[in-house]
């Protein structure tokens, strides 16, 4: 099940994706990318209440396909307790996309991919899904 919203906000746009994880118990996870050029962009996402969830991968791509077997480089590790990370401000087009892994580090299917998209940049292909961000103007 893979549900996506896209929608203004005040720092720039943001994308929820419900993801459906691929686990003996299935998770759900939401997705949101957003940008403000103070601060750089944000990648957020809703906290996995798994009994066993020991952290998050968080990865990035230059291109796409974006995946683990396409070559997606890990970007972050976090823990159970962490749920955004800050991404800076991308100089180029990046994709990115997150897993979530348990105590016998069972990594998660991959969460919907989210793109940043610098200002000036011309936009890129479509990403699988339709989504896309745009740095604010």
């Amino acid at each position: 099940m893979i549900r996506t919203t896209q929608a203004p906000t005040k720092e720039g746009w943001g994308i929820d994706s419900s993801i459906r994880m691929n686990w003996v118990s299935a998770i759900t996870g939401v997705l949101v990318l957003w940008s403000s050029t103070a601060w750089g962009a944000t990648l957020t996402w809703v906290a996995n209440n798994e009994p066993n969830l020991v952290g998050y991968r968080v990865y990035r791509c230059g291109g796409l396909p974006c995946t683990r077997e396409s070559g997606a480089s890990l970007l972050a590790t976090l823990g159970k307790n962490e749920t955004s990370l800050n991404i800076g401000t991308p100089a180029e087009v990046q994709y990115y996309f997150v897993t979530a892994y348990d105590s016998v580090n069972r990594e998660s299917v991959e969460s919907g991919v989210v793109v940043f998209i610098p200002v000036g940049t011309p936009p890129p292909p479509p990403t699988p899904g339709g989504l896309r961000i745009d740095s604010p103007k």
